[in-house]
């Protein structure tokens, strides 16, 4: 079933079958037929339907339209595509194997592969101050879920202002299943999305809200608020709208309250992939992963009333 599932929502990225109707004021329309009678047709625009009368149509005509853009200009790094919309179900048996938990000595977060080359997607602080990352992908054989850990992982680009970071897998044996992300972005207030990540550990977890709010200012960032639960663990999952297509990265939210949920716009993502050469891991730089502590200070300087207040962790 999956499969079936899997191969229909292909052929809507991949293939549009459409009618080019020409008519009497000149317009064109070009959409496919829902309904086609003596006296009328019946037009999909996608977003509602649209009844024409015969009187009004000079012509018909058959096209077969290319509805899938190609890579952007990233080096193939991630894919843009327009589906048709799609149901959380479908879409989830879709992308679900994108999915991965991020896994390093100190905690756990979740992650996606952005493409078939290995490269995936998480959080800055899901991997701040790690040397050792560990990737744990789940591979469906027949109907069995099977783990698959890989702990040769390379870091590729880190973004800790924008609390991004791209990784890499090596010397995997399966076809990876990728996310898409959407040509342009085009929230609306009150639409559906769905998470999927690991939280607390239980993996590919499904959570189902609304998009609350497109700019919440935290930092200087604008990030997208959801009421889709999201909890420890969730950090570095993709945020999807009813398409399918990656909106967001889940990177916070508030513990103390309910459905109030934050998610890194994927425009910043797609900026980073386009520009990843100015965001290549190095790890001689400060802001690359490793993480620093301040140097011990001299004894006898600062009183118990000035003493540092430190962040919290």
């Amino acid at each position: 079933m999956k499969g079936l599932i899997c191969t229909a929502l292909t052929l809507l990225l991949t293939i549009g079958f459409a009618e080019e109707i020409t008519l009497r004021g000149g317009g064109k329309i070009q959409a496919p037929l829902l309904k086609d009678t003596s006296d009328a047709i019946v037009a999909d625009l996608g977003f509602d339907v649209l009844r024409i009368p015969r009187q009004e149509i000079l012509s018909i005509q058959n096209t077969v339209a290319d509805a899938s853009p190609s890579a952007d200009i990233t080096d193939h790094l991630y894919t843009i595509l327009s589906p048709a919309q799609v149901t959380t179900a479908e879409a989830a048996e879709c992308y679900a194997p994108a999915v991965v938990v991020v896994k390093t000595a100190s905690g756990l977060g979740s992650g996606f592969f952005i493409n078939k080359e290995g490269d995936l997607v998480t959080n800055f602080h899901v991997i701040q101050g790690e040397k050792h990352i560990a990737v744990t992908r789940f591979i469906s054989d027949g109907k069995i879920l099977r783990r698959v850990v890989y702990k040769d992982v390379e870091i590729v680009a880190t973004a800790p202002f924008h609390d991004l970071a791209v990784l890499r897998i090596k010397d995997f044996d399966t076809e990876i299943t990728p996310v898409i992300f959407e040509p342009d972005e085009d929230l609306k207030i009150g639409e559906t999305v769905f998470a999927i990540g690991n939280p607390l550990g239980l993996e590919r977890t499904v959570t189902e809200g609304v998009l609350s709010q497109t700019h919440r200012n935290f930092g200087g960032i604008l990030y997208l608020q959801v009421d889709a639960p999201v909890n420890p663990g969730n950090s570095g999952g993709p945020l999807f709208n009813a398409r399918g297509q990656v909106i967001g990265v889940i990177n916070m939210g508030v513990p103390s309250m309910e459905g109030l949920n934050f998610a890194i716009p994927a425009r910043h993502l797609k900026y980073i992939l386009d520009h990843i050469d100015a965001f290549a891991y190095d790890a001689t730089n400060p802001e690359s992963g490793f993480f620093y502590p301040d140097p011990p200070r001299r004894p006898g300087k600062f009183s118990e009333e000035n003493k540092e207040i430190k962040h919290a962790e």
